[in-house]
């Protein structure tokens, strides 16, 4: 078999590169032709998955964390190519997810043997998504921490402690399912998958291949409510808190007070004006 390995040097606290030499190791043992290839800078692994498509890989091997795979999959969007997941990023919410081995070699082996399966896939504003995405709180999280020096789970834990105190509630009005809502949130979160990363379950029912998204409109109490809401997320009981909303849905248009959002993690500017949409089993995922 023919595969390619793209791997993100700044993930895991620039730990990804290690994967090299285990790797090649894993790749012998199988008898696997295994391409190495490094991320050099924004977009190139969605360059080099189309690369893998066009040489004829049958596999993609994403080494980094959430927004590695995110690049790795734009790559290979309606292609017979599947994609892997070796873990090692801040917090690896979507091989969390999807049960997928986290040490290195035994992710490795799975992403190298194991069959893939279709996997839904999410957009915002026709760009792609993977695992969760959303506004207000964890959008501005995921941009302070974009712009830290330091990684990790200890980094993006100060950062969150540091804003949520002062985090003023934000409006959004949600179009779904013959609905409108308005509310004032904290965050709205659109989610494939359960969790975030590092075990924070903000929608444990979520599923990646069931070909329905869930929109969690997370709203802002008191403080010890708002303690309680986030020990909920951290115990699986996020679905029985009554400060988070769920709408099920495919399909969601959403106007927001604020302009930034979150991608698996990855921040940017979107505007006020949201369009979400699940695109049913788009994706090959060795899951």
């Amino acid at each position: 078999m023919k595969a390619m390995l793209v791997m993100n040097p700044r993930s895991g606290k620039k730990q990804a590169l290690t994967v090299r030499d285990i790797a090649e190791r894993v790749a012998q043992d199988l008898g696997v032709a295994l391409d190495l290839r490094t991320v050099e800078g924004p977009g190139h692994g969605t360059e080099l998955a189309r690369e893998a498509v066009t040489g004829g890989s049958l596999r993609v091997i994403s080494v980094g964390g959430d927004g590695t795979n995110n690049a790795v999959a734009a790559g290979l969007l309606g292609t017979d190519t599947a994609m892997g997941v070796v873990a090692m990023g801040s917090g690896n919410g979507y091989a969390r997810s999807l049960g997928l081995p986290l040490m290195p070699e035994a992710a490795l082996r799975h992403a190298l043997t194991a069959p893939p399966k279709r996997m839904d896939v999410c957009h915002l504003n026709d760009l792609p998504f993977l695992g969760t995405a959303g506004i207000g709180f964890d959008a501005r999280v995921a941009d302070r921490f974009d712009r830290s020096a330091r990684r990790g789970m200890l980094s993006y834990a100060r950062i969150i402690v540091q804003e949520i105190l002062g985090a003023p509630p934000m409006r959004v009005v949600v179009k779904a399912e013959r609905e409108t809502t308005e509310e004032q949130v904290l965050m709205l979160v659109f989610c494939n998958t359960r969790e975030f990363g590092n075990g924070a379950d903000i929608s444990p029912s979520s599923r990646p291949d069931d070909g329905i998204a869930e929109l969690r409109l997370v709203r802002k109490p008191a403080l010890p409510h708002l303690l309680k809401a986030f020990f909920d997320v951290y115990t699986h009981r996020a679905d029985g808190n009554r400060h988070i909303r769920n709408i099920s849905t495919r399909e969601a248009r959403v106007w927001q007070a604020g302009t930034l959002a979150h991608l698996d993690g990855e921040p940017m500017t979107i505007g006020h004006e949201v369009r979400f949409r699940l695109q049913r089993g788009a994706l090959w995922v060795v899951a």
